[in-house]
């Protein structure tokens, strides 16, 4: 009996402090919650997938590739 009396203590303390670590966890700040403006999506010139500008492989002509397999091919 004394066993399940301790349990139902430690249970209970420990509901009580995961509920005082959330009511002071702090709000997100204002840049935290800034979203990135979208990128730009290029097509891919060999397959056609799309893909981030940030991502694309170029070639000389400046078509825009997924992969260096695919530049290669042309």
């Amino acid at each position: 009996m004394k066993y399940l009396l301790l349990f139902v203590v430690a249970i209970v303390g420990l509901l009580l402090h995961k509920r005082q670590r959330a009511l002071h966890r702090q709000p997100p700040s204002r840049e935290a919650r800034r979203l990135r403006p979208p990128e730009p999506m290029h097509a891919c010139s060999h397959c056609g997938v799309h893909v981030p500008a940030s991502r694309c492989v170029w070639d000389a002509q400046r078509r825009p590739y997924c992969c260096a397999e695919h530049a290669r091919q042309g």
